[in-house]
């Protein structure tokens, strides 16, 4: 038994280490430089972000989403289940601590780990050059859900469960760290339905492959059961599986984020460009064929699944992608290989070489300098200006307001006395209350019958919005404050 352990875990097929050692350096310098100027792109907030720190902070305080009156918008009518709740409510408190530098930092901290935990999935199957190349591509296929939101924290899970199932179908041996991934993971983001999911998928192709027999096997095919039965035994129970179902039934109907993503979109192209890459691993070695070509199956499909699961693609792509990577100096013909032999197919290669560290420190600084850097020099202002804020706070207690979806979540979170009519929590409307105002923030014929039923008394509308330009033909309803991106209409 001890040597057929041995075996599995020696490595199968090694790639040709590159001659020149600085390779690997070139590489961790294109991930660090990727990864590093992807975090400067914004210089605003997720929209997201003061939601989460509004129920974090109503969590932390002892408020329990109970059937009834919602706490936080006045149309919704379901109960909201706070499935983030662990998330919401440690970026409540690092809030609390160190502000909004604080939630930067949390998100350079969570970033950094999403590229490692990408490249130890993707060293599973390659060396360390074209594990970091791969890393990079990966880390921008996935940058759109680097958003100050629960998850990022997710896809930080997802990445690190993939490593677990790829260096464990590498060694032969059983995940069995994915359990207590799952579970943390359940507290964190809904996306961890999607990992015991990947974890199937794995374990089909590993089987395929020969990597699991006997009773080996059997065991592996019991970890996505005892990580759904794990999952249950959190505070949400039950409600910790049917939720993320429930939600994205609803918000496939409404949110922009859960449509299929255009064909432009330019994070979805580069996930097309990894594919192709992976598909041509595929074409030229032989190693781990069905676990890579059931892997690229699945990461293309979630990436044209919905703009959502693009980032969830690309993650799961990343060891295939690897692989593909490592093929592109190589042919298939033997002629290209020296006189007297053959070509070595690539295969994984999972010891860590020591000129390899090096690399690996220049890519984590990168992160850090550019990351810091860019926290250090932005004040990451709130969506609203201090003269609209301050025109919302004179607004008479009992005003009826709707809040464009870009602001609400900060005026539920600055302006806790307001309860605007609906918020970004799309689980907790049923389909005709929020098609309803979805029509009225579109400006649809009916949107003045839809204000009068609903009694509103002022809108904080997004000046680009055709609902800005419909309230302006309005004489009943006036300019209380604007700034260069809303506008506060009050009715007189």
């Amino acid at each position: 038994m001890a040597e057929t352990r041995v075996s599995r875990s020696a490595p199968e097929n090694p790639v040709a280490q590159p001659r020149s050692s600085l390779m690997p350096i070139t590489a961790g310098l294109c991930a660090g430089l990727v990864s590093g100027l992807l975090l400067r792109v914004r210089t605003t907030p997720d929209v997201d972000l003061w939601l989460h720190l509004r129920i974090g902070d109503l969590l932390r305080s002892g408020q329990r989403f109970s059937e009834g009156s919602d706490p936080l918008a006045s149309l919704a009518d379901r109960r909201y289940v706070p499935s983030q709740w662990l998330s919401q409510i440690g970026m409540s408190a690092v809030h609390e601590t160190a502000g909004m530098t604080g939630i930067q930092v949390l998100r350079l901290l969570l970033v950094l780990a999403l590229g490692a935990a990408v490249l130890c999935a993707c060293r599973a199957t390659t060396g360390p050059s074209p594990a970091l190349f791969a890393t990079a591509l990966t880390m921008f296929g996935a940058a759109a859900s680097w958003g100050e939101r629960p998850q990022l924290a997710g896809m930080v899970l997802l990445a690190l469960t993939v490593a677990l199932w790829w260096q464990a179908s590498v060694r032969g041996v059983v995940p069995w760290a994915v359990i207590p991934t799952t579970w943390l993971w359940t507290m964190v983001h809904g996306t961890w339905v999607l990992g015991v999911a990947l974890g199937v998928v794995l374990l089909v192709g590993g089987v395929l492959d020969g990597c699991w027999r006997g009773r080996t096997a059997a065991s592996v095919a019991c970890v996505p059961a005892i990580s759904v039965v794990t999952a249950l035994m959190t505070p949400l129970g039950v409600s910790a599986l049917l939720e993320p179902f429930r939600v994205s039934a609803v918000a496939r109907l409404t949110a922009n984020e859960w449509q299929r993503p255009e064909l432009d979109n330019p994070v979805l192209l580069v996930v097309v460009l990894s594919t192709v890459l992976a598909v041509l691993g595929l074409l030229r070695s032989t190693p781990r064929r069905w676990t890579r070509a059931i892997t690229v199956l699945a990461a293309f499909a979630l990436a044209v699944w919905m703009v959502r699961t693009i980032a969830v693609g690309a993650i799961v792509l990343a060891p295939a992608l690897a692989h593909g990577v490592a093929t592109l100096p190589r042919r298939s013909s033997p002629l290209s290989a020296p006189q007297g032999r053959s070509p070595r197919p690539v295969g994984p290669e999972t010891r860590k070489t020591p000129r390899e560290w090096p690399a690996w420190g220049l890519a984590a600084g990168l992160v850090l300098v550019l990351g810091g850097s860019h926290i250090a020099t932005n004040d990451f202002a709130a969506p609203v200006s201090p003269r609209a804020s301050r025109a919302l706070s004179s607004l008479p207690p009992d005003s009826v307001i709707a809040v464009d979806g870009k602001a609400v979540g900060w005026v539920q979170w600055a302006h806790r006395d307001r309860r605007p009519l609906r918020d970004l929590r799309a689980e907790v409307y049923s389909v005709p209350v929020a098609t309803a105002y979805e029509a009225f923030q579109e400006a649809r014929p009916g949107w003045q019958e839809y204000a009068e039923t609903q009694g509103l008394t002022a809108v904080l509308a997004d000046r680009g919005r055709p609902l800005d330009a419909a309230l302006r033909g309005e004489p009943a309803w006036t300019v209380a404050a604007e700034d260069p991106d809303f506008r506060l209409w009050v009715h007189r």
